[in-house]
């Protein structure tokens, strides 16, 4: 009998190992379609999203103007423009109007188009009509309008007035080369 008994625990071993065996090979195979059915979701997630974008992108540039505009205004302006000065025009001395009159002494540089050609010429041709312009222009202002924080307004002022003489608006840019106001 003790022989039956070793061949039954080496069967019954034998048995154990054997279903081991099997066992381990169904618990890998699940793991593996677990990881593939994440995989797949994650990658069909991926392409719906990829999808989405392309058709809402394409709706969106179809509208003819872009998705994001520039403002125009010259305040964002990145740089200023570069322009060709001319500073021709005789400096002007005058008198203000104030009750007691200060000498106002001014010389300015005219800013056009760098590839303006017509321009600096007609300029150049009504320069004696521009500097008498100017001396009437800053006889007829109090010293106070020719303070330092009034300048970006007397700019802008000349600007229109001075493309006003002109047969077209060349003048983009005033600038102050001098602008002196002395009390007597």
């Amino acid at each position: 009998m003790s022989d039956n008994i070793d061949d039954q625990d080496i069967s019954f071993n034998e048995g154990a190992e054997a279903e081991a065996a099997p066992a381990k090979a169904k618990g890998a195979g699940p793991g593996i379609l677990r990881i593939l059915m994440i995989v797949g979701i994650a990658l069909g997630a991926v392409i719906l999203i990829v999808t989405v974008v392309v058709v809402t992108v394409g709706i969106m540039n179809s509208s003819g103007k872009p998705v994001s505009q520039r403002p125009v205004s010259e305040a964002y302006q990145a740089a200023t423009p570069e322009y060709q000065y001319i500073g021709t025009i005789a400096e002007v001395r005058t008198r203000t109007i104030d009750a007691e009159p200060h000498t106002a002494i001014v010389k300015i540089n005219l800013g056009l188009d760098k590839d303006d050609k017509d321009g600096p010429v007609e300029i150049n041709a009504r320069a004696p009509q521009i500097a008498d312009f100017l001396r009437h222009y800053f006889a007829m202002k109090s010293a106070a309008d020719l303070a330092p924080e009034n300048e970006e307004q007397l700019k802008a002022e000349l600007l229109e007035q001075l493309n006003g003489i002109l047969s077209k608006r060349y003048i983009r840019e005033v600038l102050f080369q001098r602008l002196d106001v002395i009390a007597q």
